[in-house]
């Protein structure tokens, strides 16, 4: 059967997604187990404790942009001025809410809110990530043009390997991974303002006030979607850190987590190469087609790894693991759903018009978790097991909403009646 031009342009997006994420998941098997063992579950559970707090730092740089820069980019995909006016207002906005994120973790070092070794850890992960925020990868995905994006990814996650593995010897060499994903952001930032300058003749401007005013107030119900969403999955390791302190159970929940991690780049490019395709062209039998086809296989693979999960997370991180192996099976439920709700949310329920019901299903996640926590917190159950727990639940039910919405919306459609 021959495809046509968006369906080609569809798996050839998908394809360089794929590439990316395979590549990036070879190299975090490389490197994952070999950090796990070489800075042990107590450093490597500070690590993971950075990376919590910096899972907010990264979604208030967003501020959602990545999908509403996304659409604007994908409607007027054409408009070079336009995609200047919008790669421009949205960089300035970025970096005025660096500035200001920078000077509260400034005010919580001067405060000692961290401890020594996490003050430094963090700090140099900020700095990365402040860098990282400036990357304009939301032209991309508006043009459809995942090529660049996968290369520089892969080319960068190379660069932080090798310096993983020449520069982390001993625990007290801890400092140098977040260096290196430094040095990593650094290199895919200058690399990314060349190219849309040389490429795509693409040029930062100055624009005008009400311009950027537009787009900070257009990204305001996406970002609201993302922070709740990031919320509540990166408040657990924080929560996890003020219970347990340097207790290696903080390690463990970090190295399960790495792995439903590892499912959600399995599952994002599906979902990002099909946000732009389905704005454009609204194919809905595509969306079905794919979780027929991908559903099996990712019920099959987390029953296998539900049975073997002890000797799995022993294999993968270490002797000193294999505790992590029922944390690993409490967070499963999130494997498993992830997928179809990645094509849901956006992909789906943007084309309907139903994106005000995306958003709110995230806020609802964050609300359903945030009132478990108080709950078994009062009931004195507070542990890694109960939060594990909790989390799965959180999220099949956001899963469960978004599909409610657009099946009622279908209903809706297949009965005459206008959906408001």
């Amino acid at each position: 059967m021959k495809l046509s031009s968006s369906n080609k342009k569809l798996l050839s997006n998908t394809g360089f997604l794929y590439l990316m994420t395979i590549s990036v998941q070879v190299l975090n098997v490389l490197t994952i187990p070999y950090l796990t063992r070489v800075l042990g579950p107590t450093i490597y559970g500070r690590i993971g404790l950075a990376q919590g707090y910096m899972s907010y730092v990264q979604i208030i740089l967003d501020f959602g942009f990545i999908l509403s820069a996304t659409q604007v980019i994908s409607e007027n995909r054409n408009d070079k001025v336009l995609a200047a006016n919008v790669i421009s207002s949205v960089s300035i906005i970025k970096i005025v809410l660096s500035l200001i994120v920078a000077s509260v973790f400034m005010l919580l070092f001067f405060g000692d809110f961290f401890d020594s070794i996490n003050a430094n850890i963090i700090f140099i992960y900020l700095i990365a990530y402040l860098a990282n925020a400036l990357l304009p990868d939301y032209y991309y995905r508006g043009i459809e043009d995942m090529k660049i994006t996968s290369i520089r990814t892969v080319a960068i996650r190379v660069i932080f390997t090798l310096l993983i593995f020449v520069c982390v010897k001993s625990e007290k060499d801890y400092i140098f991974v977040p260096i290196s994903f430094l040095i990593g952001s650094i290199c895919a930032l200058v690399f990314s303002i060349l190219d849309i300058k040389i490429r795509y003749k693409i040029s930062y401007n100055l624009p005008k006030m009400n311009s950027i005013k537009v787009f900070f107030k257009n990204s305001i119900p996406f970002f609201i979607s993302r922070f709740a969403s990031t919320f509540y999955q990166a408040l657990n390791v924080i929560i996890l850190g003020k219970i347990y302190g340097n207790s290696p159970i903080v390690g463990y929940y970090t190295s399960s987590d790495k792995v439903i991690t590892l499912s959600k780049m399995a599952s994002s490019p599906i979902a990002d190469s099909l946000y732009p395709y389905m704005l454009k062209n609204k194919n809905f039998k595509i969306v079905k087609k794919i979780l027929m086809i991908f559903m099996p296989v990712i019920t099959l693979g987390v029953i296998l790894v539900g049975i073997f999960a002890e000797p799995l997370c022993v294999i993968a991180f270490g002797n000193e693991y294999a505790e992590a192996g029922n944390v690993l099976r409490l967070l499963l439920p999130i494997a498993w759903v992830i997928l179809p709700t990645y094509i849901i949310a956006f992909p789906v329920m943007s084309p309907l018009g139903l994106v005000k019901y995306a958003n709110r299903s995230n806020v609802i996640g964050m609300c359903i978790q945030i009132c478990g926590l108080v709950i078994i917190k009062m009931l004195g159950i507070l542990n890694v097991y109960t939060v594990c727990g909790l989390t799965s639940f959180t999220e099949v039910v956001v899963f469960v909403y978004r599909l409610l919405v657009v099946l009622l919306r279908k209903k809706l459609r297949l009965g005459g009646i206008r959906h408001e």
